[in-house]
């Protein structure tokens, strides 16, 4: 399979209701562009099903990509669900809604930067993601850093906070993170942290 890159964002649930944080994932997937028959048919068909290993599996992983209003590169949406029966760093149901990417449309593997106008590209999905979610923050990862937000955020591991290449953080979780790592920005705005790591970008510097 293509290596996939990865804007994503997570929710504590109450209980298991879910629907709530999956009206506002379709919202922002209307506004740019992406919503369509065959995403609604699998969003109407989502139902909570704990697997043995705690999570939970929607049953929209085999939507296809599709185009947004910003450019030809293609995203597609997935919702996935943690429980406490993964480990004990989970106390709450926590739901993630994710836009993957294939890395190979977005990354030059001979420098291991991202190609021309991407970052333009992905700040535009993560602020359309910012008018729906604020829990925690919007991020956008590769394979290897996936996920690894989400752990740091639960389990206050400031080594695991800063795997991603470009967020835009919430300030109510600024001491949270604290003190940045060299190799990345910030630019502060009344409600955001916005931040990227320098080594990725060609543009944004």
């Amino acid at each position: 399979m293509p290596e996939i890159s990865n804007i994503q964002t997570y929710e504590k649930l109450i209980g298991n209701d879910y629907k709530p944080t999956l009206t506002k994932f379709a919202k922002v997937l209307e506004r740019i562009g992406v919503w369509n028959k065959e995403i609604k048919e699998s969003f109407d068909s989502l139902k909570w099903k704990v697997e043995d290993n705690g999570f939970v599996y929607f049953s929209n992983s085999d939507i296809g990509f599709y185009k947004t209003k910003f450019s030809k590169i293609k995203v597609r949406p997935l919702v996935m669900a943690w429980t406490p029966a993964i480990d004990k760093t989970f106390e709450n149901n926590w739901i993630s809604c994710d836009l993957h990417i294939k890395t190979e449309t977005i990354r030059d593997f001979k420098n291991g930067k991202y190609k021309g106008q991407t970052i333009s590209i992905i700040e535009k999905l993560v602020n359309e993601m910012a008018t729906e979610f604020d829990q925690t923050g919007i991020y956008f990862t590769d394979e290897i850093q996936d996920g690894e937000d989400f752990d740091g955020i639960r389990t206050t591991d400031r080594n695991k906070l800063w795997n991603f290449d470009y967020a835009l953080i919430p300030k109510k979780l600024k001491e949270l993170y604290g003190e940045k790592p060299m190799n990345y920005k910030l630019n502060e705005t009344d409600n955001w942290i916005e931040s990227w790591n320098l080594d990725n970008w060609t543009e944004k510097l």
